[in-house]
């Protein structure tokens, strides 16, 4: 995630390596991601599986052991705002039913990461850092898809650590729900699996992550799928800008430019506008009304910074109404992915208009210009450079 609000979300991963074969038939490959469930909720809850039994097990272990490193906030109000994130996303996953335990880690790092068993943590760092509820989404369905597809029992029959300090009669009697295991076995255990969720899954879970959380915000239609591209942009930023940055809580993500290639694919495959302005707080016009000695008059901002105060009525529009209606036709042409190259100005009759996309974003008179006491040309002037500025910091900030 980004540091001086420049976002770069790390989502969490974990690192695999091979496991003995022995080990490998204790715990069945998890099956290949499919398509999200339909979001249709069954009339009672069925009791869990062995298996769902197991995970919210060693979910629980796992959550003591990393409660006792990082200080949970109590009452966050980010909780509410989450869940009710999470809770849309949810009847979208492979696992529908899913009972989640959602976090607020209070530290200035950003990031966020999952464990067994539906427990998902997100710092305060992260969810001051994500321009919009689409961004904070993203991190979210990430995180769910790596609890979906069971990324954490995938290292367990992968990692020998598991199979040499447990055994691998023991790993197995975990991960199945045996009766009589040891509690002491499973402290074990959730300390392995905390140490490991505040470190990486690996390349392919990532992607494979990166890919179900596009597929989970398509499938809720109340959140842009373009937001896990503009989150994982933001790592590859950092990566690139700073190298491996230390996020506070151990390790980011590996491979940010491929997950950006990966996720830019992805959304091209299910025919997905890649329109980042609309999930982002990147450029964004407003109207005002300002008074410049007796007379009140508009002003048309781009992010925050003055382009045009048109100060007399035009055709019978007044300098505010004329304000608000450049605001109207600039914010839908930057949502459509407007280029600083397609603003241009032409003169005519004595008047200056501006426009992009042979559409017009608005007129600078004499009259405007007699009230402001200078000439057409420099008033134009003026609100070409205040557009490329903010065309140029948006670049600046976003850009990886």
């Amino acid at each position: 995630m980004l540091r001086c609000c420049l976002l770069a979300i790390a989502l969490v991963a974990l690192t695999v390596s091979p496991l003995l074969a022995a080990e490998q038939q204790a715990v069945p490959p998890t099956p290949a991601p499919e398509e999200p469930a339909s979001p249709t909720a069954p009339s009672a809850e069925p009791e869990l599986t062995p298996e769902e039994k197991a995970d919210a097990d060693i979910g629980k272990s796992a959550s003591e052991e990393l409660e006792k490193e990082f200080k949970v906030a109590k009452d966050s109000p980010a909780v509410p705002r989450t869940t009710a994130i999470v809770e849309a996303i949810r009847p979208f996953t492979q696992k529908p039913r899913q009972v989640y335990h959602i976090r607020v880690i209070e530290d200035r790092a950003i990031n966020a990461l999952s464990l067994p068993g539906g427990y998902l943590y997100f710092t305060q760092g992260l969810l001051d850092a994500v321009e919009s509820d689409d961004e904070l989404a993203a991190v979210a369905a990430h995180e769910m898809a790596h609890i979906c597809l069971s990324h954490s029992r995938r290292l367990m029959s992968r990692d020998k650590r598991y199979g040499t300090i447990l055994g691998s009669v023991v790993l197995a009697a975990i991960l199945g729900n045996v009766e009589g295991v040891n509690p002491g076995a499973i402290a074990t255990m959730g300390s392995l699996v905390a140490r490991d969720a505040i470190n990486h899954y690996g390349r392919e879970a990532e992607q494979e992550a990166d890919q179900q959380a596009v597929r989970y915000l398509r499938a809720t239609s109340q959140y842009n799928p373009v937001a896990v591209l503009t989150v994982v942009e933001g790592l590859a930023r950092i990566e690139s800008s700073e190298g491996s940055p230390e996020l506070g809580i151990e390790k980011t993500h590996p491979y940010g430019r491929e997950r950006v290639a990966a996720v830019t694919r992805e959304l091209q495959e299910l025919g997905l506008p890649i329109e980042r302005r609309r999930v982002t707080k990147s450029l964004l016009a407003e109207a005002a009304s300002v008074t410049q000695g007796d007379r009140v008059i508009g002003e048309l901002r781009l992010n925050g910074r003055t382009v045009f105060q048109p100060a007399v009525a035009l055709e019978g529009t007044s300098p505010v109404a004329r304000a608000q209606q450049s605001t109207d036709v600039l914010n839908k042409l930057l949502l459509e992915n407007l280029e600083l190259l397609e603003v241009t100005t032409a003169q005519r009759d004595g008047s200056t208009e501006v426009a992009a996309r042979g559409q017009v974003l608005f007129v600078i008179t004499p009259e405007d210009a007699e009230f402001h006491q200078t000439q057409v040309a420099a008033l134009a002037q003026k609100a070409m450079e205040a557009i490329g500025l903010s065309f140029t910091e948006e670049r600046v900030r976003r850009a990886y």
